[in-house]
């Protein structure tokens, strides 16, 4: 058992993201008479050239009452409202799929009934990409301004919901003038050790300037993963069998077009895929690759020559991609990239931060800081969970028709996790439902990636089925029936206009 109830400090390692968010997550949830301690390093930087949150980031800034535009102002944060995949299935320059994030309030996505989403099944069937069931979607395909998807987003039947693209250093500075103006203490120091005591909980940090004490700890080091990585040395799950991307080399570039994309560029490599995501003074992008299928130098070769100019290369990040098992053992919790990280395709890092520590506060709350072994462990088994729903969703993005390379060869060959393969049968025969997505979402967890997404990604590649999609409506009722054709032959005479 974990008794907070009388805890005086609760610590934070890292002055990242993750670890801002956990000091402002706390300090709300704490009693003021509870010193809330961030330790950053002055040595150690920041991964990242730029970064893209999904839907959950706006909700976790007004949890935190921290206003929107005033997060945008301090941080230079651009609209995102979803993905491009560029080459994914035939390398040619007009191969690109999107993968936006869907507003539920609209007609198309707002009517699931008997099972399914029948507006988006009939487009399914008739191979007309989802996107278009987003009356918005114009605004991307325009290249439209910041103004224009402003105005754009204001109205729900645009079916768009947004998120941001951001410079990863001005948040975490940003987040850490709020946290302390709300009274988090900010240490620089350097981390030596950890002090634990007969049951294995830390007790003390042991910093170059001395011990700090402490009754909790949550772990957001990054890669450096000090705590439960280093001084626990607790079990990893790899997923290095199913996705094969283990470098990636960040660099900035200037904007391809005049206005930044209001969606995170996936541009399909020779041996990878580059990321650009559009700040908005400049591009954050990288490649990520298998180290097993190129060295960094031809990286960098093929990287310039795919953006038509020289780049400045950063140091290249190495990674075996999966997570600790245990994320939370005793009285210490590992965040962020310190508890796990796999490729940054769909953005899934700092997402399955947030919701990790929107449960982490859920816990303390629902127990008022007594916490049992129990939910300690159904809390590790609902993250196991939740990082498998990651790992299925990426792996369905390799389940494409590229084979031009190497690479691109083998990854065909990959094996399925199980619970893949099996959503992956169901899908060749109908659309998904949210009870194929359920054991992705345990003990109140909520899914990163819903029947939406997997249909938005899944029909392009053909994972998802498009004729049996269209087997699924025959069984609906004529009103239904009537209601959809209606809704074809509307989107058929826009087309024409």
């Amino acid at each position: 058992m974990l008794n907070l109830r009388d805890a005086k400090r609760i610590t934070v390692i890292g002055g990242g993201t993750a670890g801002w968010f956990s000091a402002l997550t706390l300090r709300k949830i704490c009693d003021a008479r509870v010193e809330v301690r961030v330790i950053e390093s002055p040595t150690i930087g920041i991964i990242g050239v730029g970064e893209g949150g999904l839907v959950n980031l706006i909700t976790s800034l007004n949890d935190l009452g921290i206003p929107i535009d005033e997060f945008v102002k301090e941080t230079g944060a651009a609209y995102k409202l979803g993905f491009a995949y560029e080459g994914w299935r035939d390398a040619s320059a007009a191969d690109k799929y999107f993968h936006m994030f869907a507003d539920v309030r609209a007609p198309a996505f707002a009517w699931a009934d008997y099972g399914i989403h029948p507006y988006l099944s009939m487009l399914v069937h008739q191979q007309i990409p989802l996107e278009h069931a987003m009356a918005g979607f114009s605004v991307i395909a325009a290249q439209g301004s910041q103004a224009q998807a402003a105005q754009m987003l204001a109205d729900p039947a645009n079916g768009i919901s947004l998120s941001y693209h951001f410079d990863s250093h001005r948040v975490a500075k940003y987040l850490e003038k709020v946290a302390v103006a709300r009274g988090v203490v900010h240490q620089q120091a350097l981390v030596e050790d950890l002090i634990v005591d007969e049951r294995n909980h830390v007790r003390a940090i042991q910093t170059n300037e001395g011990l700090v004490e402490t009754d909790f700890l949550i772990d957001a080091s990054g890669m450096a993963r000090l705590a439960i990585g280093k001084k626990f040395k607790s079990e990893w799950r790899s997923f290095k069998d199913y996705l094969l991307l283990d470098r990636a080399i960040p660099f900035h570039m200037p904007h391809p077009k005049e206005q930044p994309y209001l969606v995170t560029r996936a541009i399909a490599m020779s041996a990878g895929w580059m990321w650009q995501i559009p700040l908005i003074e400049r591009v954050g992008a990288g490649y990520v690759f298998s180290s097993k299928h190129m060295t960094e130098a031809q990286a960098i070769v093929e990287i310039e020559k795919v953006v038509g100019h020289p780049i400045a290369p950063q140091k290249t990040i190495s990674f075996e991609p999966g997570h600790f098992k245990e994320v939370w053992q005793g009285n210490v919790m590992t965040l962020g990239l310190a508890s796990g990280f796999v490729e940054p395709l769909e953005a899934t890092s700092i997402g399955q931060m947030l919701e990790q520590l929107r449960q982490f506060r859920f816990v303390l709350a629902d127990t008022n800081g007594v916490v049992s072994q129990k939910n300690i462990d159904n809390f590790n088994q609902a993250n196991c969970a939740f990082w498998d729903g990651i790992r299925d969703f990426l792996r369905m993005h390799y389940d494409c028709p590229r084979r031009d390379t190497r690479f691109w060869q083998d990854v065909a060959q990959l094996p399925l996790p199980e619970s893949y393969a099996q959503i992956k049968q169901v899908l060749a025969e109908r659309t998904p439902r949210e009870s194929d997505l359920k054991t992705y979402a345990l003990h109140g967890w909520q899914q990163m990636f819903g029947t939406i997404s997997w249909m938005m990604v899944g029909a392009p590649l053909g994972v998802v089925s498009s004729s049996n999609a269209g087997q699924e409506l025959f069984g609906l009722p004529q009103s239904a029936q009537v209601q959809l054709m209606t809704y074809l032959n509307q989107y058929r005479a826009a087309q024409q206009l």
